[in-house]
């Protein structure tokens, strides 16, 4: 049964489909989902989750577990567009699940955060928001809104938000971290700063939270301090975006743009994205090294960028 649910066999199509008020046999097709993400078979796992989505389209649980292997198979793929696809599919999915289900501070929770990863954090608020009146004692809650509300650019919101996690774990970073998200953006770098500290003295190995102090030290113009807060990790431990972004960003405003270019590469090559190469070629271009620019953007266009052929890369590059 399981396989032709799956298109595994020639006579899937004419094949009876699956009962959706047969418990049984829906269990055991669910039970097959989870054992094949377990072991990180997500491709299976996708096609029979997709199924039972089809057969039992009523199902709040089915379309909760499609969303889990949706986010799966996005975590596991290197190919951005699929990565975002599925992002995107997987909130759809968890939005149906909420919709179909009892409401559930878990389940409206990780509707959120599939929303905020697919690029909607409207939505997003909206589900965190009502996960935290069936759940008020629950910091991640009102933490998740506060962050997701600081990229609407809802200041106060936001702030509210995050103080009221803060209360609710007074021991945890994050909103300490957020509230210094909220400081920079709101031109206040000398607050942000301190907020960033702060939140660095709550969890010191953290490595991620010394990205909020590099954003705030760089708003004051320490550019060099940036750099020595950073480049004191392990190479491995600073292959983040934000992280390398930062970095890079330093070494030009201190006017060492072939430096800001290594950093990037190096980023660009740990990521595998086309996104990653372009810039590369962009940064390589204005550090004056067209050898290397023409690498990155034969390496890009490997990856599948296809980039505007009346862009600023000088014609040699072309």
């Amino acid at each position: 049964m399981l396989i032709c649910i799956c298109g595994g066999c020639d006579q899937s199509k004419n094949s009876a489909p699956i009962d959706p008020n047969d418990t049984v046999a829906m269990r055991t097709a669910m039970d097959a989902v989870e054992n094949l993400l377990n072991s990180a078979r997500f491709d299976e796992a996708l096609r029979i989750a997709m199924r039972l989505s089809e057969v039992a389209p009523t199902n709040g649980d089915v379309f909760e577990l499609l969303g889990r292997t949706e986010i799966a198979v996005g975590l596991a793929s290197a190919n951005p567009a699929i990565k975002q696809s599925m992002r995107v599919a997987a909130a759809a999915a968890y939005s149906r699940a909420v919709e179909l289900n009892p409401p559930s501070a878990g389940l409206l929770n990780a509707a959120g955060v599939a929303a905020q990863s697919a690029g909607d954090p409207t939505s997003a608020v909206g589900f965190f928001g009502r996960a935290a009146g069936l759940d008020p004692s629950n910091p991640q809650h009102p933490l998740f809104a506060g962050l997701a509300l600081l990229q609407l650019g809802q200041l106060e919101k936001s702030r509210a938000a995050l103080e009221i996690a803060r209360t609710l774990d007074p021991k945890s970073p994050w909103p300490v971290s957020g509230l210094s998200g909220i400081a920079l953006t709101s031109g206040d770098a000398q607050a942000a700063l301190a907020l960033a500290r702060e939140a660095r003295v709550l969890d010191p190995r953290n490595d991620e939270l010394r990205v909020p102090e590099a954003k705030a030290l760089r708003k004051l113009g320490q550019h060099q301090e940036v750099l020595t807060l950073l480049l004191a990790l392990p190479p491995q431990a600073r292959m983040t975006e934000a992280m390398v972004w930062e970095i890079s960003a330093a070494h030009e405003s201190l006017g060492d743009r072939p430096a800001a270019a290594q950093a990037w590469g190096k980023w660009a090559e740990f990521s595998g994205s086309a996104e990653a190469a372009a810039d590369a070629v962009r940064r390589w271009t204005e550090a004056g090294d067209p050898i290397q620019a023409a690498t990155w953007r034969q390496v890009a266009r490997q990856r599948g960028w296809r980039g505007d052929e009346k862009s600023s890369i000088p014609p040699v590059l072309k």
